[in-house]
């Protein structure tokens, strides 16, 4: 089986200098020496054009962030369209059903392929793998895990479209949910929720776009101006000491041993383990954020609640 074209974004502007990029697609398709073509919207004519004219036997599709229109579904490659989907199906269709998964508590989840169609992951099914959903598993660790059986998957589909052994199962819509894509506004913990509500959304966000929180305002700072970013990467539930006071604030950082342990909702206390103060270039343990802040944020001091101003959408 020979790829005869990768179609990806197109080069983007990143970093602090917003020097144009390629993708990691492009990028691997160029040291791969596999010709590539990168569409600002793959409808259009010409991007229709130039996919028809390659004539592949079938496309292949894996987030790539576009609804394909018809003609490129049922008449550009004779054996269809088939997209590797990170769940499975029918649970969890839509942009992240792997962040959905982890927040949600699922123990496990896995890779789908399926035969595209109009619908939004509503194709047939071609093949699935399952994985369980670990309590210490984040979402760069499920991907990690997922890429290469996915990888096998399709490998094992294709051969089959390509054979005319291929099986396909429709699926149950009465079954479906959805994995609606991750609003900005869903990285910063609201203290308020309960530990293991917050230590899943953690998890869920790992590494990108990260939980994030704000340190209290510095002395002397306008009530209403938050404090410094805190990133948060990993945490654990714990107890809350017996000596805490029943009446404590969500948000309260109980303890700055060991790294802060900060009070929640529903009675719970959640200690930070890994995180990166705004203007640090890596992650740190929460033991060494504690020795370094301590001052900055000492015990029965409050993190951020609520959507700061500087966290709004521009």
């Amino acid at each position: 089986m020979d790829v005869v074209s990768v179609v990806t974004r197109p080069d983007r502007r990143k970093g602090r200098n917003m020097q144009l990029l390629p993708g990691p697609v492009k990028s691997l398709a160029m040291d791969l020496r596999i010709p590539f073509f990168t569409p600002e919207k793959v409808n259009a004519e010409d991007s229709v054009g130039y996919i028809c004219g390659l004539r592949p036997d079938v496309i292949v599709v894996m987030a790539y962030g576009q609804f394909l229109k018809e003609r490129l579904l049922f008449s550009a490659a004779p054996l269809g369209c088939v997209n590797l989907h990170m769940s499975l199906l029918p649970k969890r269709r839509g942009a992240c059903p792997l962040e959905r998964g982890i927040m949600a508590g699922d123990s496990e989840t896995g890779v789908t392929a399926m035969m595209m169609d109009m619908g939004m992951d509503t194709g047939d099914i071609l093949g699935a793998v399952r994985t369980p959903i670990l309590p210490s598993d984040t979402l760069g660790t499920l991907r990690q895990k997922l890429a290469p059986e996915g990888a096998d998957l399709m490998l094992r589909v294709l051969r089959s479209l390509r054979d005319g052994t291929a099986v396909r199962t429709p699926q149950d819509d009465s079954q479906a949910t959805y994995a609606y894509e991750v609003k900005r506004q869903e990285s910063l913990i609201e203290w308020t929720r309960s530990a293991d509500e917050i230590e899943r959304q953690i998890r869920a966000l790992n590494p990108a776009p990260c939980c994030q929180t704000f340190l209290p305002p510095m002395p002397g700072a306008p009530p209403s101006a938050p404090g410094m970013l805190l990133k948060v990467y990993e945490a654990g539930v714990e107890q809350r000491p017996a000596d805490c006071p029943p009446d404590i604030l969500p948000g309260t950082v109980i303890s700055m041993k060991k790294g802060p342990l900060v009070a929640t909702g529903n009675g719970g206390a959640l200690r930070l383990l890994l995180v990166r103060p705004e203007g640090r270039q890596n992650i740190m343990k929460g033991s060494d954020f504690s020795n370094g802040y301590s001052k900055k944020v000492p015990p029965g001091s409050r993190l951020y609640i609520g959507i700061s101003p500087l966290f709004r959408q521009p």
